[in-house]
Formats: C-alpha cells, structure tokens, sequence
C-alpha cells in the first residue's frame, strides 16, 4: 500500500495475507464502565486493546520528513482522512488498525484506533500521552450519554483533542475549544 502525506510524499508499507488474517480476529470486544456524577454507571467498549503498532516500519519515516511533533499529528490525520470514509456504524462493533486501512472505511472508534495505533508505531512518540477521550457529542460539557470517542494528544508541548473522522482543518480541531467532560483511556 502507498500512503501519501500533505506534501505528496510517499511511503511504502506492506502486510502478508497470514499476518493480517492474524491481526482482524477477536471474539468479543472488551467493555469498561464509565461512572456519571448521578451515579449511574454506563458500559462502553474498551478500544484500548485494539490499538497497536502495525505501522513501526513506515511511521518513523513520515515523523522525519516534517518539522515538528504537531505537523506529525497533522500529517497521520491528513493520511487517515484521505484514506478512509466515515461509515456509520450502529453499537460498538470496532475494527482493527489495519483494517480500517484496508477496508477504507470506519467510523470514530474506527478511526480514532487507526489513528493511536499509527502514533504509537513511531519511536518518537514513547513519551507522548495518547488518550481515547469517550464523552456526549451532543452535549459535550454537560454529558447525557456516551456517544462518541476523539483522540486526546499530549506531545510535552501541549495538548489537544483531534476528531478522527473530521474531513476538514477545521473539523479536525473542533473539540479544542470546548471544556469537554468525558472520560480518558490511556493507550
């Protein structure tokens, strides 16, 4: 597969058949309990196990073509989005890194987990804090439900929150100026 960043660089990665077929199974998909301020407890899938780092012989490469950590991030939700199409997915039915990328397709757990899971392949980001931040899209500073999963990413410089379906700039940045209450997974 060629991926191609902002810049039209390309980057080169392959899998085999055996190797993938390995990665996609997974019998039942983990859950986590979420606490409300009511009390009330909420189960939502845990997508951390989901997450990896398939991508460790490409990633480095797209790192040390660009000019800092934020332009990294950038440039792997730049990839993501051309890539992929947002699909609506009813319940929590998540698909692995690597076949969101070969599917084309997935919805925010989808990419939220391709996103991590490229982050995590890169040798530059071991000291970095990448959060699965779950949380009421529809009422993000005052949660009725939990109904949708971003990225939270703390490279040492700062922090944000990234909308890995978005397809635009200004989509992609979307959650940084809300005071978002929602619940973080480390990955």
């Amino acid at each position: 597969m060629t991926l191609f960043d902002s810049k039209n660089n390309e980057y080169f990665w392959t899998m085999p058949v055996s190797l993938y077929d390995k990665f996609v199974k997974w019998d039942k998909v983990p859950t986590t309990s979420m606490l409300f301020d009511s009390g009330e407890v909420i189960k939502v899938g845990d997508f951390r196990p989901f997450v990896g780092t398939n991508f460790q012989a490409v990633i480095d490469d797209v790192y040390d073509n660009l000019e800092s950590p934020d332009y990294f991030v950038f440039e792997i939700w730049y990839m993501v989005s051309a890539l992929t199409i947002y699909s609506i997915d009813i319940g929590e039915d998540p698909s692995f890194a690597i076949e969101t990328l070969v599917r084309g397709e997935g919805d925010c757990e989808d990419t939220v987990i391709l996103i991590a899971d490229m982050l995590r392949s890169s040798s530059h980001t071991k000291d970095w804090e990448i959060k699965l931040i779950y949380f009421d899209s529809d009422n993000p500073t005052n949660p009725q439900n939990i109904n949708h999963v971003a990225l939270s990413i703390d490279e040492g410089d700062g922090r944000y929150i990234i909308e890995t379906t978005a397809k635009t700039i200004e989509d992609f940045t979307m959650w940084n100026n809300i005071d978002i209450i929602g619940w973080s997974l480390d990955v």
